[in-house]
C-alpha cells in the first residue's frame, strides 16, 4: 500500500526542515570551533612574544654590559601580604588534622 501524498509532503518538509537545522548547527560548530583556535593561536603568540622579549633583554645586556637593562620585576602578592602567626599556626593545624584524620580513618576502614 503506497502513502498518500499529503504524509510524503510532511516527510519532505520535516526532512528539510532537519537538513537545514543540521546545516545551521554544522556552520556554527565551526564557527566557535574557528574562534576557539584563533584566541589559542593568540596567547601562545602572546607567550612567545614575552619570551622573545625577555631574550631581547638578556641579548642587549650581553652587547651592552655597561649599560645594563633589566625588566621590571613582577609583583607577588606576598610583597603585599604577610599572614599574621597566628594565621599560619591555624594552617599547620587544619593541614595535620586533617592529615591525621585520613590516615586514622584509612586505619580503620582498610
Amino acid at each position: 500500500m503506497a502513502r498518500p501524498r499529503w504524509m510524503k509532503k510532511r516527510h519532505d518538509e520535516a526532512l528539510e526542515a532537519y537538513e537545514a537545522a543540521q546545516a545551521r548547527y554544522t556552520q556554527g560548530r565551526t564557527k566557535l570551533l574557528d574562534w576557539i583556535e584563533t584566541k589559542r593561536e593568540i596567547k601562545a603568540q602572546a607567550k612567545q612574544n614575552f619570551t622573545n622579549t625577555d631574550y631581547a633583554f638578556k641579548l642587549y645586556n650581553q652587547a651592552h654590559p655597561d649599560r645594563q637593562m633589566t625588566p621590571p620585576k613582577e609583583p607577588k602578592f606576598s610583597d603585599f601580604y604577610q599572614p599574621s602567626e597566628k594565621q599560619t599556626q591555624g594552617e599547620l593545624l587544619f593541614v595535620g588534622g586533617g592529615a591525621f584524620a585520613l590516615a586514622y580513618a584509612a586505619f580503620c576502614f582498610l
